[in-house]
């Protein structure tokens, strides 16, 4: 007669003896057991995720831009890039998105603000380079000052025009993403939603008298998109909105010779006031903040 308890202690795959009368016990260490799902993160997924970092504690993909694990909640040693602001392991030596020598980076302490994109940690300040912004730690959203943001353009604004590099690509699929409107983190009033640079797809969250919110990725995002020379762009986007209302006013109207700017009721456009030379630095910077 065969012990059931013997069997229950038996791996089912290599004959392999498991630990008798443990609670919650690992499975095998062959590998050939099946894991009782729940008890790990899933491991496989979608080629995107192939291609994410997974937490080395317990192997579960890792959210852009986190500093924390999802599933097992364990605090990931990054460094925040102090060119693009994308983060890397620490002990990395240069920067996965922009290739940019990884330096130290300060941790200031908590700040007196919670985050305004998953309402969870305190936010922190930390020192990235010559900048400093507060950061939460749990989703891995930032939150810049105006004056802290237009060094940030205004560096990447001169570097697109000492470079020739591809024209920027769009980031339709966050623009079309579900709307949400956040409170600012120091007053609690309401931020305006703006498209960055009209084009870029990147909607940011902008307090007109503190700063702006960028959830996870996003600031990366949006010095691309400038560095790559999207302001450079902007007559030609304006020109094609234009072109774009008068051929639907002129369906519409017959005989109209009126035409008016397209606008969105909820969503505005920051960028407004840039002048660039063509052998010349630039001579002024977005204003970020005007109402």
């Amino acid at each position: 007669m065969v012990d059931s308890r013997a069997v229950d202690e038996t791996c089912q795959e290599c004959g392999g003896a498991l630990s008798a009368g443990a609670v919650d016990a690992p499975p095998c260490l062959c590998d050939l057991a099946p894991v009782p799902e729940g008890h790990v993160p899933a491991t496989k997924g979608t080629a995107d995720e192939a291609k994410a970092l997974k937490c080395p504690s317990c192997g579960g993909f890792l959210d852009q831009g986190a500093r924390r694990c999802a599933y097992c909640a364990v605090e990931l040693a990054s460094v925040r890039c102090w060119r693009c602001f994308d983060l890397s392991f620490a002990g990395t030596m240069a920067c996965a998105q922009c290739g940019a020598t990884l330096g130290l980076e300060g941790d200031l302490g908590p700040t007196e603000h919670r985050c305004p994109g998953c309402d969870g940690d305190v936010l922190h300040l930390i020192d990235v380079g010559e900048h400093r912004i507060e950061e939460c730690a749990a989703c891995g959203g930032v939150f810049v000052e105006q004056t802290t943001l237009s060094r940030l353009v205004r560096e990447r604004a001169v570097e697109s025009e000492a470079t020739v590099v591809e024209r920027p690509r769009t980031q339709r699929d966050k623009a079309a993403a579900e709307v949400t409107y956040r409170a600012c983190p120091q007053c609690q009033k309401v931020m305006m939603r703006k498209n960055f640079g009209r084009s870029s797809g990147v909607i940011v969250d902008v307090c007109h008298s503190h700063g702006t919110w960028f959830d996870p990725d996003e600031l990366t995002h949006v010095l691309e998109f400038v560095a790559s020379g999207g302001l450079r762009h902007r007559p030609e986007h304006e020109k094609q909105a234009r072109e774009l209302a008068a051929r639907r006013q002129r369906a519409l109207s017959p005989g109209s010779v009126t035409v008016h700017a397209p606008s969105s009721p909820t969503v505005e456009t920051v960028g407004e006031s840039v002048v660039l030379g063509t052998a010349a630095l630039v001579t002024a910077l977005i204003d970020f903040f005007d109402a």
